[in-house]
């Protein structure tokens, strides 16, 4: 079950309305982060591909609303919602409800109020030692729970989440954009140090950002992670980010530009 405190129903509902169409739920619930991903990065090419895999003439001829770009649009519009009115992580909640029957999702994330213990019980309730910028990681982050749940008490500190689950690892950068931290995510298992995708998320006024690294910026960033290569030379971003010269080792060329993105709800007739 999800966490009984977050009440996700009426996404599911309206993702199960486009399942009901012909689609897994598994490939509904991919597409769907997928979409939001895109949305919030500005990649219209992947967003329009995907939109128009659903665009078959049973589904051009739902009423407007009704259309599976609309649903995907509005599930959005309802997890800003949920996520503004509960201050939590309703897009695992709503993984954990819709994929309930599937042996595609099987998986099912630390409870809320467990994240919520075990950052009391943890340093990360403490202030930053000697003025170092905290880093909080978690190397198997599911949905990325158990940083937003830091994020609360530091929300100042760069956090780094890696999951070998594609999927886990998009919905976590995708909940460290809506909750606005700094942070790394990473596809890949840390147990063997594999490094496959990763997203850099980023503070900001306007909300969060998130961009994916390319292949050079990953493979530097694991570099710099794992201690590969000495401290990389600082830029004016670290400055602007707050990092201290004794921050880890993160390298400045996968710190985003200065352009600002707030969060976007897609059009389904995009």
């Amino acid at each position: 079950m999800s966490s009984p405190q977050i009440e996700c129903d009426g996404i599911v509902a309206m993702l199960d309305q486009i399942r009901q169409r012909g689609h897994s739920d598994h490939t509904v619930f991919e597409d769907w982060v997928d979409l939001m991903l895109y949305a919030l990065q500005r990649r219209d090419d992947p967003y329009r591909d995907i939109v128009d895999r659903y665009r078959d003439r049973a589904d051009m001829d739902q009423p407007d609303g009704q259309r599976s770009g609309d649903l995907f649009s509005k599930a959005f519009g309802q997890l800003q919602d949920r996520m503004a009115a509960t201050d939590a992580d309703v897009l695992g909640s709503v993984y954990e409800e819709y994929g309930m029957g599937s042996d595609a999702f099987g998986q099912h994330f630390t409870l809320h109020s467990v994240c919520e213990m075990l950052v009391e019980l943890t340093d990360v309730v403490d202030e930053s030692r000697d003025n170092q910028r905290p880093t909080i990681t978690d190397p198997a982050c599911g949905s990325g729970r158990m940083l937003l749940m830091a994020g609360r008490k530091q929300p100042e500190a760069l956090f780094v989440g890696q999951d070998k689950d594609p999927l886990c690892a998009k919905m976590t950068a995708l909940n460290c954009c809506f909750f606005n931290l700094d942070a790394y995510v990473i596809q890949g298992d840390s147990l063997t140090v594999e490094y496959q995708r990763a997203w850099r998320t980023s503070f900001s006024s306007l909300g969060g950002t998130v961009r994916e690294l390319d292949e050079d910026e990953v493979a530097a960033l694991r570099d710099a992670m794992t201690g590969a290569e000495e401290t990389p030379p600082r830029s004016d971003t670290d400055d602007a980010a707050g990092q201290s010269e004794s921050s880890p080792s993160i390298p400045p060329s996968t710190l985003p530009d200065g352009e600002q993105a707030s969060l976007l709800a897609f059009d389904g007739d995009r």
